[in-house]
């Protein structure tokens, strides 16, 4: 250590004011050297008692007073030998290292806190020791403290002041990963906003300045952005059909009728070419309610109306399609249908050998079964035109409808044997009520039918009962059941589960069902059925 030391030591500790000199010394930092944490306040002045016998009548020794100064100063201070070794050492360095003082003298600091060893800090000192230049340098310890360390060669010794700037290291490096999201954040979103065919615009009406994303003026044709845009451009580049309904928006806006606006419009190209844009802003007024800012966002959406309009074409043509099929359909069924049934009477009024054979009545029944299926699928078709068009008519009469559904059974049970199907009913009676017998028919069918095909020959039941709301229909197979996530798909149009394509079927029956329960207030879900297959749950309110 030096002999002496002056006002001027490392650190920039400024004058001292000697106030007692009955063995306490109150002193002050001035300029006192801020910290991370801020400036000094009056809690930063200390009261230092001096050792006995240290003061005379001139005042304190320079020793004293260099100890003193080191204690006040507010960065650590290290005193190291020319073999690295502590010689000297304030509170402040002894609380970095996190021993006491006295424990560190004579130890290397990197020996005295091994985990120091190794870091920034250990590599800059020892090149300070070993080339006796000093220099400035930022370290952070293993405590993720940051120091602004400061070496000095003073002779054969080096002395070591580090400021701790943790609080504004940390400061600075939040400022400057925020600045990199943001700038990440803008490049994706210029991104984004390409991809997309989007662009965003504002308009101050108070300064005149119009601010537009890169790709805006892409929007309206034009490859490389223009030297201005105006709203007069907007305006002509709309199609006759759409401009007033934009320009009304935009004078309610300035009328005060409205501070958002939500429009989609054709814009003409340069090229001659039309496209769909849609656009939405927002406006800020001033205190007497003036528009100063309008900021929006705008929308290529032209492959989108196309995909749209396809999609119309589209079903209106298998609309049409289904329409014409039913209607043309339906003349040679009626009379394959009539010729069926004379052979039957034909067989019971004269019953040759021919037509009375096992054979040849087992062939009728099977072309009425399958003429039955047919009606069924044409009947379907004509319905799902009719529900597009809001034309599916319902005739709603007083009926007993637990007879309505025991005569369906009694119909569907000679079929279920047919396909070695064991179906079984309970039917509580009777149920009267307001509904449509065909309808419900036609619910009631489709549903033993979907039981019957689906259910892999295993048996089928069927419960009518009552309650607390109306009645409840339940038909429960047996089958491979539905699973959860097409629960409600089953009920869409021309959708099918997994199973039902590889039985057949255009997937139109449970779409009607659903119409007509719910025309009749009621709703019809699915389950599982206890021991696997799948229970359709019909409740009416009648």
């Amino acid at each position: 250590m030096p002999r002496r030391a002056d006002a001027h030591s490392p650190g920039g500790v400024g004058n001292l004011t000697h106030l007692e000199r009955q063995g306490t010394v109150q002193v002050y930092m001035n300029p006192a050297p801020f910290t991370a944490s801020g400036p000094p306040t009056d809690a930063d002045s200390v009261t230092y008692s001096l050792p006995p016998g240290t003061e005379d009548e001139q005042g304190p020794s320079d020793g004293t007073r260099l100890r003193l100064l080191r204690e006040m100063m507010s960065e650590a201070f290290l005193c190291l030998d020319a073999h690295g070794r502590i010689r000297e050492v304030n509170s402040r360095a002894a609380a970095l290292l996190g021993l006491p003082a006295e424990e560190l003298q004579g130890q290397e600091p990197w020996v005295a806190e091994p985990a120091l060893a190794g870091t920034s800090l250990h590599e800059r000192l020892m090149a300070a020791l070993t080339t006796r230049e000093g220099g400035r340098f930022l370290a952070e310890l293993p405590s993720r403290t940051w120091l602004d360390v400061n070496v000095q060669i003073v002779g054969e010794e080096t002395w070591v002041l580090a400021a701790d700037i943790t609080g504004r290291q940390r400061a600075e490096n939040e400022v400057a990963r925020t600045e990199e999201r943001f700038r990440q954040l803008g490049e994706r979103f210029q991104v984004a906003l390409d991809s997309a065919q989007m662009a965003v615009w504002e308009t101050n009406l108070a300064t005149g300045q119009v601010f537009r994303s890169e790709g805006h003026d892409r929007l309206y044709g034009y490859p490389h952005p223009l030297t201005e845009w105006t709203h007069e451009r907007f305006i002509e580049s709309l199609h006759p059909d759409d401009r007033m309904g934009v320009q009304t928006q935009l004078d309610d806006i300035f009328a005060g009728k409205a501070d958002t606006y939500a429009s989609t419009f054709r814009t003409a190209w340069p090229d001659g070419t039309w496209h769909w844009l849609t656009s939405r802003a927002r406006v800020l007024r001033d205190a007497t309610g003036k528009v100063v800012v309008i900021r929006g966002a705008i929308l290529d959406i032209t492959a989108l109306k196309e995909t749209e309009f396809a999609l119309q074409e589209a079903v209106r043509t298998r609309d049409d399609f289904l329409s014409l099929a039913s209607h043309e359909l339906r003349t040679p069924l009626t009379s394959l249908r009539l010729q069926a049934q004379l052979l039957r009477r034909l067989g019971d009024s004269h019953p040759p050998q021919t037509l009375s054979a096992p054979r040849v009545q087992e062939k009728l029944e099977s072309t009425e079964r399958q003429l039955r299926r047919l009606g069924a699928l044409v009947d379907n078709l004509l319905d799902v035109s009719r529900i597009r068009t809001g034309k599916l008519d319902f005739q709603f009469t007083e009926g007993d409808l637990a007879a309505v559904v025991g005569d369906l059974v009694a119909r569907f049970t000679d079929e279920a044997r047919h396909t070695g199907v064991q179906l079984t009913a309970s039917v509580e009676g009777p149920m009267v009520g307001r509904f449509d017998r065909l309808r419900l028919e036609q619910v009631v069918s489709n549903l033993l039918s979907n039981a019957l095909r689906y259910g892999a020959g295993n048996p089928v039941r069927l419960s009518l009962t009552r309650h607390e709301d109306g009645v409840r229909l339940v038909v429960r197979d047996s089958g491979p059941g539905v699973p959860f996530q097409d629960r409600e798909r089953i009920f869409e149009r021309f959708t099918q589960g997994d199973n039902a394509r590889r039985r057949g079927g255009m997937g139109l029956g449970l779409y009607i069902v659903r119409q007509i329960v719910e025309a009749h207030g009621g709703h019809i879900r699915v389950e599982d059925s206890p021991g696997g297959g799948a229970t359709f749950v019909v409740e009416l309110p009648i």
